[in-house]
């Protein structure tokens, strides 16, 4: 399967090294906003063919489907543009700027025939199966408490009033849709949707959140959502229930997965002892192989969606993150566009 990517920020970078483990996938194809950036991607990669754009690189007939690394405001267009080719479709996180783009994004896949994949990595993972199997270890559920927080490599330069890319409003950028977008696709993925939300940002003077706090109602237990683009955070996440408690250290990529139980040790793959901390995450995989093993296999099959993540969880993951933005006032161009 021959593709293409548009953007060469850092993103794409791991997406190659997902490449590498796929062998049934070659980058053929390369193009980005500044031309001599993918002049230079594509010599770090050997890659054949540079692009002035997109749309010229589908229409050359040397790729077979797409990867979109571009800024979240052009998610929708572009996807929409690759549907209408019948070209399958790796949109990057987060998969659009709202739920009515993504709406119609997936409404075109269908009208088209085309597959469509949202990026969202950790829901491709080995290891996001393993927290869903010992949620079951861990009795009734009463909290959740999901963490990611990374101190930006661009604040300083917002700080010095640079306006970069992570900060601005008509990029569809903040720190929800950049780190928050994880934490909230996890808990979509484990819980469902929620019956209530309640969110919080801390907004910057371009209009962005620098963080927030998102508690999500459900049934008998609550997750709360904690993100940050201005500050660390050590903190591991955590799943309590009353029979134990389930510990993931990044939700990013799930990577590792500790299970305490209170008062007896389970058994079956899990094999955790009573009020020991035991690691039961499989190995994991760089992390785009995962998806991209999945992506191949879907198209293969003449699929529209991934059996693992349906167009259904993104659509419930982008009405959720749309409610947590209209509640902490981050409103983007997109937004109020037609």
């Amino acid at each position: 399967m021959r593709f293409g990517v548009v953007g060469t920020n850092f993103v794409s970078d791991f997406f190659m090294s997902g490449v590498k483990e796929v062998p049934e996938i070659e980058v053929t194809g390369v193009c980005s906003g500044r031309k001599e950036n993918a002049i230079r991607f594509a010599e770090k990669y050997n890659i054949e063919n540079v692009f002035d754009n997109y749309l010229e690189m589908i229409d050359s007939g040397k790729i077979d489907a797409i990867y979109l690394a571009v800024p979240n405001q052009l998610h929708y267009e572009m996807t929409i543009e690759c549907m209408k080719r019948k070209i399958p479709t790796l949109t990057e996180k987060p998969f659009a700027t709202n739920y009515r783009e993504a709406k119609e994004m997936i409404e075109y896949s269908r009208k088209m025939n085309t597959y469509l994949h949202d990026g969202l990595i950790p829901l491709y993972t080995e290891n996001l199966q393993v927290v869903k199997e010992a949620i079951n270890s861990i009795g009734k559920l009463r909290r959740c408490v999901f963490t990611f927080g990374k101190y930006s490599s661009r604040y300083d330069a917002y700080l010095r009033g640079e306006n970069p890319t992570t900060f601005r409003r008509d990029l569809s950028n903040g720190s929800m849709m950049d780190l928050g977008i994880y934490c909230l696709g996890d808990a979509v993925a484990l819980f469902g949707k929620p019956k209530s939300i309640i969110a919080t940002g801390l907004i910057l003077d371009t209009g962005v959140d620098g963080l927030g706090t998102c508690l999500l109602q459900y049934d008998g237990f609550e997750v709360t959502i904690q993100h940050s683009k201005i500050t660390d955070t050590q903190v591991v996440s955590e799943i309590q229930g009353e029979e134990g408690i389930i510990q993931i250290d990044l939700l990013s990529r799930v990577l590792n997965v500790w299970l305490t139980p209170r008062n007896k040790s389970t058994g079956g793959t899990l094999k955790a002892k009573e009020g020991e901390k035991t690691l039961i995450s499989k190995p994991s995989l760089e992390g785009f192989t995962y998806q991209l093993k999945d992506f191949v296999e879907n198209v293969k099959a003449n699929r529209i969606e991934s059996e693992v993540f349906p167009h259904q969880l993104t659509l419930d993951i982008m009405e959720v993150l749309t409610e947590c933005r209209r509640q902490m006032g981050v409103i983007y161009p997109a937004d109020e566009r037609e």
